[in-house]
């Protein structure tokens, strides 16, 4: 039975997926929040009307049953000095620095064993009129370990699309291993020693009036949230860093509702310590498909120096993983020094790139190098536009 696709740009069409979509994520070679219904339309319905986005998600079907779902949009995308492309991008990606979600592990969703199949069809699919004209598609922070990242640079290639995939960052993590115990003696000798003075200086300082308290209620959830949005202000209230993530009025819109999501799926983790009745430091994690997802953290700087209140809050979510028997505590994207400390592995996250034309790809070069031939690539662009459209239509 062959593949066929349906271009969807009705959100509503995409909610009555809903059951489909969740279904396929379980028998899908990926299964991450970022991939999940919540995520993606939340982050639809908070930045999904800025810089004329506009919807282009692709479902793939085998008969009536849901094999695959690219999440994209389109919109126009502006390289410097002025050099205007019509881009594809995934959903959940492509948001202001300031506003900046991260969705690690965002990417084709596609049912395991097919990526071949799916591949072909969503290079065909983006042939569809009713993708519109496009010049670029971005797929960036996928994970570096699935076989649907090469399956697509290889058929965009084959159809003259010019493609490459390109390492953007690491995700640091820990493979769970059965006991507390073990996952110490895994370490280095170095991080073996921070761990355990942490815990043990947090201890001696806290004099027995240590709590670590974790998110169960809706009350918890409002109490954690504003305990997390202090102390990661705190962290990153220099001159520089505007008072960190939760600074932006959308992020802090996005998390509100997702982090209600998760709570209500029993996926949230968000927990704090306290001593003598302050927090003093505090996480936001998710728990997904047998695995925890580090994603934000806060902790007080005005503490004795001994007390590495952040190294403990992770030591205390690490055992709690272990004991449930989770496969694997992820930090996710960055190179935080305390990530290298207390991870045992990393994957790649991986940005996949592609061009309808080659003199796109010229552009694109151009563009990012800021080369003299700009003006002559913007004219070339304008040529190749019409009758379609012309630079005079972007918004």
């Amino acid at each position: 039975m062959g593949v066929r696709h349906e271009v969807i740009t009705d959100p509503a069409r995409l909610s009555r997926l809903h059951p489909a979509w969740e279904s396929l994520l379980e028998r899908a070679s990926s299964n991450d929040p970022t991939n999940a219904p919540f995520w993606q339309e939340t982050w639809w319905e908070t930045f999904g009307a800025l810089d004329g986005r506009k919807l282009r998600n692709i479902a793939f079907f085998e008969g009536e049953r849901l094999v695959g779902l690219a999440p994209l949009l389109s919109r126009w995308h502006w390289y410097k000095p002025g050099i205007p492309l019509r881009r594809l991008e995934l959903v959940a990606s492509g948001e202001p620095a300031a506003h900046e979600i991260c969705s690690e592990y965002n990417g084709v969703i596609v049912e395991r064993g097919l990526e071949r199949s799916i591949a072909q069809a969503f290079v065909q699919a983006l042939r569809d009129p009713q993708m519109g004209d496009w010049d670029e598609l971005e797929l960036p922070l996928l994970p570096g370990d699935v076989p649907m990242v090469e399956a697509l640079r290889a058929a965009l290639c084959e159809a003259g699309h010019p493609a490459a995939v390109a390492i953007e960052s690491t995700a640091p993590y820990i493979p769970l291993p059965r006991s507390w115990d073990c996952y110490i003696s895994q370490l280095s000798s170095q991080s073996r020693y921070l761990i355990n003075r942490s815990l043990r200086d947090l201890e001696t300082w806290a004099g027995g009036e240590l709590i670590y308290t974790r998110a169960e209620t809706r009350d918890e959830l409002a109490n954690g949230s504003f305990i997390l949005r202090n102390l990661h202000s705190e962290r990153w209230s220099g001159a520089d860093e505007k008072g960190g993530a939760f600074s932006s009025s959308l992020f802090r819109s996005f998390h509100e509702q997702a982090s209600l999501q998760l709570l209500e799926r029993g996926a949230l983790e968000l927990s704090w310590l306290s001593v003598r009745g302050e927090p003093i430091a505090a996480l936001y994690n998710f728990a997904w498909n047998n695995k925890i997802y580090h994603y934000q953290s806060g902790r007080r700087l005005d503490l004795p120096r001994s007390v590495r209140a952040g190294i403990a809050i992770h030591a205390f979510a690490i055992r709690r993983a272990i004991e449930r028997g989770l496969r694997e505590y992820d930090f996710l994207g960055g190179e935080a020094r305390y990530k290298q400390q207390l991870s045992l592995a990393e994957r790649p996250l991986l940005c996949l790139s592609a061009t309808r034309k080659p003199v796109v790809a010229l552009a694109q070069k151009v563009a990012r190098r800021g080369l003299n031939g700009a003006r002559a690539v913007h004219r070339r662009l304008r040529e190749m536009w019409k009758p379609s459209g012309t630079v005079s239509d972007v918004r």
